[in-house]
């Protein structure tokens, strides 16, 4: 069977220990969870029932209530991450976003010691894919590519210092 999430009613997908099951109805969810449990105890591995969770993407924001699955209550956030990208209820990036610029400011980049050149080689390689990491999986707004553009500008200042060019006329 082909197809892609908005035709298919179930979808698993796997990484390491960490699997993400994305379907469309909570019975589906349920007998999901079910069969990899049972799929996993074949091979002596268990669900860790304490650190699985549901997430339910959704405009509106209902109360976060727990569901139960063979006598386990499972948790419902709003948000997880997985993978290193926070997935949350309304598919927005913003929050992700902020957190990534704060992560791209850590390095020192007015330090004397290293050159500008180097500074400029670590804001391309290290700094600019820690800050948009995930972006390309997602839509972006405008406001989002500018407040990167801005952090970009800011990176950029940081390595040149402040420069001001005066008006020949003046």
């Amino acid at each position: 069977m082909r197809g892609n999430i908005s035709t298919r009613l179930r979808q698993c997908t796997a990484y390491a220990d960490d699997i993400l099951i994305t379907v469309r109805t909570t019975q589906a969810m349920i007998d999901t969870f079910v069969k990899l449990k049972n799929e996993s105890l074949k091979y002596g591995l268990t669900v860790n029932v304490h650190k699985t969770k549901y997430l339910k993407c959704s405009r509106r924001q209902d109360q976060l209530k727990a569901i139960n699955i063979e006598n386990k209550e499972i948790e419902q956030v709003r948000s997880f991450k997985y993978l290193g990208s926070t997935v949350n209820t309304d598919s927005t990036i913003e929050e992700e976003i902020k957190e990534r610029i704060g992560l791209g400011n850590k390095p020192s980049l007015q330090s004397k010691l290293i050159s500008k050149n180097a500074k400029l080689k670590l804001c391309f390689s290290v700094i600019r894919s820690v800050v948009t990491y995930a972006c390309e999986t997602r839509i972006l707004k405008e406001t989002i590519t500018n407040r990167l553009m801005v952090f970009e500008r800011k990176i950029l200042r940081k390595i040149f210092g402040p420069t001001y060019e005066m008006d020949p006329g003046e």
